[in-house]
């Protein structure tokens, strides 16, 4: 069963992710905040990080960078999503996650692109 991390600070959207993924076969820890994200990373074991950019308090970029900056976890698949920015933005600010979801999206897309970086 594969796992999935999902970092969501709207805590009806990280539900309904949540509630899919687990229809769907996956692990899923839930996490509101991005501030233990690396102890989670540790413990959980991931095999995917799907994360907010626009995080309370946080910036899931500086996050990301730092994902993919440590060895340990560098090679995570990463799956960014937020509703202020687009594709666009994300691919000039050099933050080369695996894939983008724009907020609104729909779950069918959602577990599309997490079936093919599984």
């Amino acid at each position: 069963m594969n796992r999935i991390l999902v970092v969501e600070d709207d805590p009806d959207l990280l539900e309904v992710v949540q509630l899919v993924l687990e229809e769907n076969n996956y692990k899923v820890f839930p996490l509101m905040t991005g501030r233990p994200i690396f102890r989670i990373i540790e413990e959980f074991r991931p095999d995917l990080i799907l994360m907010d950019i626009k995080l309370d308090g946080m910036d899931g970029r500086a996050i990301f960078k730092e994902i993919r900056t440590r060895p340990g976890t560098a090679h995570l698949p990463v799956v960014l999503t937020s509703g202020g920015f687009s594709e666009d933005y994300i691919m000039r600010e050099s933050l080369l996650s695996n894939d983008y979801l724009e907020k609104p999206f729909e779950m069918s897309v959602m577990l599309k692109k997490l079936e093919m970086l599984l």
